[in-house]
């Protein structure tokens, strides 16, 4: 050959060796996935074959585990990015990467015990290394997360090239240069291209930690926004968020929206007689209610302690009484302890105006909850006329029980 083999595989050797211990020294960190162990230890096997390559009898013993150590790197490193990406699926079962590494070895070891007449041993080795680096480029593009990533996509077309490459030189060879250059220098240039796309692979596995890391930083910026805009006890978004959800849903037409405000009446008495855990389960509940009930482009939230607060873009107010109705229906089947204290609503609905703001509405709202609120209050206080009292036949039903005095027991006052 026109350059000196060994010379040019020690080259290969050394430059995947210093890469991927730079790459280690960077991308062994907490944070790093297990996957980059893999395909690292898969370069230094590579180097290791490289250099056997360079040293030992092409016809020697030694051959056969230079063949072997390049060949491991495909699937080697296909594992660790199957680690890496452990949380997609894929069409190809790891099972099948183990069996076509298994066959290309029987098939290269082989040769060396029981030579083909057709092919040399080194032409084998070359054959066997094309249909690896074809596999390990199917298996790839593969990956469920290979269409969400540049590094899968990058990946692939350096090993179709790598494929291509050698199935070009083992044609060459085969055709022209199987008398020119000696048998065992033909796994030379499919040892190089392997070793390309290795050197390669020590720069992506640092561009796939860094995404993983963006990604990871991106997921906890989510989770603590959520806890800033998210009232914890009832997942709805707390006032301030609420105030911002509610300016975006009305922006297009404001008069046409309806803004519902609702507390829940005397929650005091119900956390001193059963209990705060009992009082923050109400408050739960109402959350939930809400979320199920509402449509998607409604916006509710925990305004307050036990103050609650509903924007209906493009919703009347004669209509805010079905959606209303529809809350309470569902709060209903979700009652803490219905008999002895069923949770009551007071509720405050308003049209909003033209110009005017959220806070606006809500004082409006409130204005309107407070003062039928004190108006159903001053109506309980009020004497019951014997003969409207519900089973005055039953003595039972005469004399309440202490408690069911202390609790308001009602339906939802709505204006």
């Amino acid at each position: 050959m026109l350059v000196h083999p060994p010379s040019v595989l020690f080259a290969v050797a050394a430059l995947l060796l210093v890469a991927s211990g730079a790459a280690a020294s960077l991308g062994f960190r907490p944070q790093s996935r297990r996957g980059s162990r893999w395909w690292l230890s898969a370069n230094v096997i590579l180097a290791v074959g490289i250099v056997l390559q360079a040293v030992v009898d092409p016809i020697g013993e030694g051959a056969p585990l230079a063949a072997l150590c390049v060949l491991q790197w495909p699937i080697i490193m296909l594992a660790g990015v199957r680690r890496f990406y452990s949380r997609g699926a894929t069409r190809m079962p790891e099972w099948a990467d183990r069996m076509a590494l298994i066959v290309a070895a029987l098939v290269t070891v082989g040769t060396w015990l029981a030579p083909f007449e057709f092919a040399t041993t080194a032409q084998i080795f070359v054959g066997c290394a094309f249909a690896l680096t074809s596999y390990a480029a199917i298996a790839v593009s593969r990956l469920e997360d290979f269409a969400s990533t540049t590094t899968l996509r990058t990946l692939r077309v350096a090993l179709v090239a790598s494929a291509i490459v050698q199935a070009a030189w083992l044609a060459v060879d085969v055709a022209y240069l199987g008398t020119v250059i000696a048998p065992a220098d033909v796994a030379v240039g499919s040892m190089i291209a392997i070793g390309a796309v290795a050197l390669l692979m020590t720069q992506l596995s640092l561009v796939m930690n860094h995404e993983r890391r963006i990604a990871h930083l991106v997921a906890s910026q989510r989770k603590l926004k959520h806890l800033v805009d998210v009232d914890p006890l009832t997942r709805l978004p707390n006032r301030r968020h609420f105030h911002e959800l509610a300016e975006r849903a009305v922006e297009v037409a404001r008069d046409a929206s309806t803004l519902i405000v609702f507390d829940v009446d005397r929650l005091k008495r119900v956390n001193e007689l059963l209990g705060h855990a009992n009082g923050d389960e109400a408050l739960r509940q109402i959350g939930t209610a809400l979320r199920e009930t509402l449509r998607r482009r409604d916006v509710a939230g925990r305004i307050g302690g036990d103050e609650f607060a509903a924007i209906l873009p493009k919703t009347r107010l004669a209509d805010s009484a079905i959606v209303v109705s529809r809350i309470i229906a569902r709060l209903d089947d979700r009652q803490v302890a219905p008999r002895i204290a069923k949770i009551a609503l007071n509720v405050g609905s308003v049209q909003m105006n033209a110009n005017e703001t959220i806070g606006d509405a809500l004082r409006r709202a409130e204005a309107v909850m407070v003062s039928v609120r004190n108006e159903a209050r001053r109506s309980d206080t009020m004497p019951m006329p014997r003969e409207t009292a519900p089973d005055s036949e039953s003595p039972s039903a005469s004399a309440p029980s202490s408690m069911m005095s202390l609790i308001p027991v009602g339906e939802v006052t709505v204006s």
